[in-house]
C-alpha cells in the first residue's frame, strides 16, 4: 500500500476512534504538516470532506473568547485556531463510488 493511501486509512480509522491527525503522524513516522498535505490530497480528490465545527475569534469580540482571561497574547496576538475535522466520505449506495461519484482514485 502507498503511503499516500496509508494516510488514507489511518485517518478514516481516527475518524471513527476519535484520534487526531497528531496521532496519525505519529504511528506513521511523519510530520504533521506531511499529513497535512496528504490530508488536503484527499480532499481535493473527494475522498475526505473539510468540516469547520468551531473555534475562531467569536462574534460577540473578546469578551466572548475562552482565550481572553489571559490576553490575546496567549494565543500569540493571533485569532483564536479553528477547530476543522476530516471526515471521510460516504460510498454512493446506488454506485458504490464516494459521492462525487468517481470511485476510488
Amino acid at each position: 500500500m502507498s503511503l499516500l493511501r496509508e494516510v488514507l486509512a489511518r485517518i478514516e480509522s481516527a475518524a471513527r476512534t476519535g484520534a487526531g491527525l497528531d496521532a496519525v503522524a505519529r504511528s506513521l513516522g511523519l510530520s504533521r504538516s506531511e499529513v497535512d498535505a496528504m490530508a488536503e490530497y484527499w480532499v481535493r480528490k473527494g475522498r475526505l470532506t473539510r468540516e469547520e465545527i468551531g473555534g475562531g475569534c467569536p462574534t460577540s469580540g473578546c469578551g466572548g473568547c475562552p482565550v481572553a482571561s489571559n490576553g490575546c497574547g496567549a494565543n500569540g496576538g493571533r485569532p483564536a485556531p479553528l477547530l476543522v475535522a476530516l471526515r471521510p466520505r460516504r460510498p454512493d449506495a446506488s454506485t458504490g463510488a464516494g459521492t462525487n461519484g468517481t470511485g476510488p482514485p
